[in-house]
């Protein structure tokens, strides 16, 4: 019998399989799918203090192999997810990641606080790296991370992923900084920064001109951050998102170091294909006689599938 759960922040995921923050927002449109069968976990849509309408229209744009985004974390806000979305949330048979964004080191130790005492929150996820919003994302810079991380982390008992940009010139060191500051484990990677032009206009296509860029087009970025991470931190839980839409980068993401894969755009094509996913993955590692996930997990550090011990 082929094992694909995975055991770590805490916690036991049916399986790698992560519905990423954004494009599923809150999960709650997909419950039938929760209902026929396990998924790793889910990762909300990003909850700010206060509620946010997000970006003006135009705010989603396509791109060769993915999408241009500029939604500006539209969301209810902290307290009205509190009282009505959460509840409903509570419902769905997985791990729960609540994922938020703060203005300041302050605002981040009061949502820490308020979401982590919150029945149905099994861990946090603080987005350090929204490239949708005004101002430099938090995650570009060491200390300024750090901060954000450590009045989060001080706030709450409740295990954090601190969500790292790709447009850094150290990722590395981003990490080590969180992860000091008392992050549990990581996200890798927001979305890239991007631009569009409309060819009819000249005018960029997006209102707020940048937008982030998700789908395919960013899995070998996502899978360099992933690999020099791990490299660093071979024990730090890692969550590996960014271009995964089928199982051949499923797997990729899983070699390179990704205990948990998290998928994004791929669900606004196909709402189902996450549990399309961990099914293939089970199949294929029974193809591959490979009793336990955790055999492929960082592979790629170790020489390659069937070299060295397992993590």
């Amino acid at each position: 019998m082929v094992s694909v759960g995975v055991n770590c922040l805490g916690r036991s995921f049916a399986n790698p399989v992560v519905l990423a923050s954004g494009p599923a927002g809150f999960g709650l449109e997909l419950k039938p799918f929760f209902l026929r069968r396990p998924l790793g976990a889910l990762t909300t849509k990003t909850i700010t203090r206060e509620p946010r309408s997000g970006n003006p229209p135009p705010r989603l744009v396509d791109a060769p192999a993915g999408a241009l985004n500029s939604i500006g974390l539209a969301n209810p806000g902290l307290e009205a997810f509190l009282a009505d979305v959460l509840p409903e949330i509570r419902e769905l048979s997985t791990v729960r990641i609540v994922s938020f964004a703060a203005s300041d080191p302050s605002e981040a130790e009061v949502m820490a606080g308020r979401l982590g005492e919150a029945s149905g929150v099994d861990l946090l996820e603080v987005n350090l790296s929204c490239p949708n919003v005004e101002g430099r994302p938090p995650a570009c810079e060491r200390g300024t991370a750090w901060e954000m991380v450590r009045a989060a982390s001080d706030a709450t008992s409740v295990p954090l992923l601190a969500k790292l940009a790709p447009d850094v010139s150290d990722v590395v060191e981003i990490a080590e900084g969180v992860l000091e500051a008392g992050a549990s484990g990581l996200t890798l990677i927001n979305a890239v920064r991007g631009l569009r032009i409309n060819r009819d206009t000249g005018r960029p296509a997006l209102a707020r001109r940048w937008g982030g860029l998700s789908g395919a087009a960013i899995l070998p970025v996502a899978l360099a951050k992933v690999f020099q991470v791990r490299e660093a931190f071979p024990e730090v839980p890692i969550v590996g998102t960014g271009g995964v839409t089928e199982l051949g980068s499923l797997l990729e993401m899983l070699m390179a170091g990704a205990d948990l894969v998290g998928l994004g755009l791929g669900v606004m094509a196909d709402p189902e294909v996450p549990w399309k996913l961990a099914q293939e993955l089970e199949a294929w590692l029974s193809r591959r006689d490979i009793d336990d996930c955790s055999e492929i997990i960082g592979c790629a550090h170790r020489g390659g599938l069937g070299v060295g011990e397992t993590r």
